[in-house]
């Protein structure tokens, strides 16, 4: 449960560093089809993409696509822009 309290406050990177190019772990989703160059960052990937096909890509210079809003045509819109409200399971 603490861990899920302070993963609300937590924010996409894309909210800070825009689509800046920034050193951070990232994460493919294979079933958003965030895959080869695309990818979300470590809060997206527990908020947006949990319980989705997903593995570990790597750590490098790069910009969250969920936060810059690349599943939009989708349908899927980023959940971790801004603060999230914690509800106890």
């Amino acid at each position: 449960e603490r861990r899920q309290r302070q993963l609300a406050c937590r924010l996409c990177t894309f909210a800070v560093t825009g689509s800046t190019f920034t050193d951070q772990h990232w994460y493919y989703c294979y079933t958003c089809g965030l895959t080869q160059s695309e990818g979300c960052c470590t809060v997206c990937i527990r908020v947006c993409h949990k319980d989705h096909v997903a593995s570990y890509s790597r750590r490098s210079r790069f910009f969250c696509d969920c936060g810059a809003g690349g599943l939009v045509a989708r349908g899927i819109h980023c959940k971790a822009l801004a603060p999230r409200r914690y509800v106890p399971p």
